[in-house]
């Protein structure tokens, strides 16, 4: 499927939206390789896997770079929409699906199972992530990337009464009127346990907004996020809060005028924290995937 945000504006007819947020999905695969040092999942896989399955692949960008990574893997791609290159590595396909609908795939026949930043745009996160059990094999590995959509901040230079607090907060709000909340992000182990995973492994990781950090890690990530966030600051608020909210137009314009210009300030040292789950499937006590590395 599109990506959460895309999948959920796309109901209130923002086309804007949507091409805007198939550049930010690019951008953001680039800064999960920094967050990640290189790699593209935190889910211990080895380099022998045979079968990977991305949902939700969008630009199909993650995809390519694990077909690319995994040269012996056949990766498949799953999205709503056929927006995928058509050049791409002789071991990488995509298929137009739905994540929220029943799966077909053949049980025990992947070994990895990718998703990230669905969120904003899944209603059963209990029923996605209980369908990717039984196409996993015995050792197979499940890899799950979700944002808040909540800026944090550790030295008061974000006050709650800010131009971009209240975005955020606003943002939320009509994410919670679509019955689609974001902040399920910070939750997801409990239906993960509950699929019967293994092995469930929850970290919590920050990327700075903006190039105010001193650690060079998070400064060259929080550039990068800037340019990301900035993309769909306005095709993004505008549709939640005119046509979700009932904001006039002027004051929805003022506000996220306000917010992208504190988000540009280095006197606020704010920051979203992006949640990383893993789990992993034992079935009869058998681990058949390929060896660990």
């Amino acid at each position: 499927m599109k990506t959460g945000v895309d999948t959920m504006l796309s109901r209130t007819g923002n086309t804007s939206f949507q091409t805007t947020s198939l550049n930010k999905k690019d951008i953001m695969h680039h800064i999960y390789l920094l967050l990640l040092d290189g790699k593209l999942v935190r889910a211990p896989v080895g380099d022998g896997i045979q079968r990977i399955l991305d949902i939700g692949t969008g630009t199909g960008i993650w995809a390519i770079d694990a077909a690319e990574t995994y040269p012996s893997s056949q990766v498949i791609g799953t999205d709503l929409s056929p927006i995928q290159p058509s050049w791409v590595p002789p071991n990488v396909s995509f298929q137009i699906d739905d994540a929220e609908s029943d799966w077909t795939f053949a049980g025990d026949s992947f070994d990895l199972i990718h998703i990230r930043h669905l969120n904003g745009g899944i209603k059963n996160w209990g029923k996605l992530i209980k369908q990717s059990f039984d196409p996993l094999k015995p050792g197979g590995w499940l890899d799950v990337a979700e944002y808040e959509c909540r800026l944090r901040c550790d030295d008061g230079t974000l006050p709650v009464d800010s131009s971009l607090h209240r975005y955020y907060d606003l943002v939320n709000e009509a994410a919670d009127k679509l019955g689609q909340e974001f902040k399920v992000a910070a939750s997801l182990d409990s239906f993960i346990l509950d699929a019967g995973f293994d092995k469930m492994s929850h970290e919590e990781m920050k990327i700075s907004i903006g190039t105010w950090p001193a650690d060079k890690k998070q400064k060259d990530m929080g550039a990068v996020m800037l340019l990301a966030i900035e993309h769909g600051f306005e095709s993004f608020g505008m549709a939640f809060f005119t046509r979700i909210l009932g904001m006039e137009v002027p004051e929805a314009k003022e506000l996220i005028a306000g917010a992208k210009k504190e988000s540009r300030s280095k006197k606020i040292h704010s920051y979203g924290v992006q949640h990383l789950y893993s789990g992993m499937v034992i079935k009869g006590g058998k681990l058949s995937v390929a060896k660990q590395g």
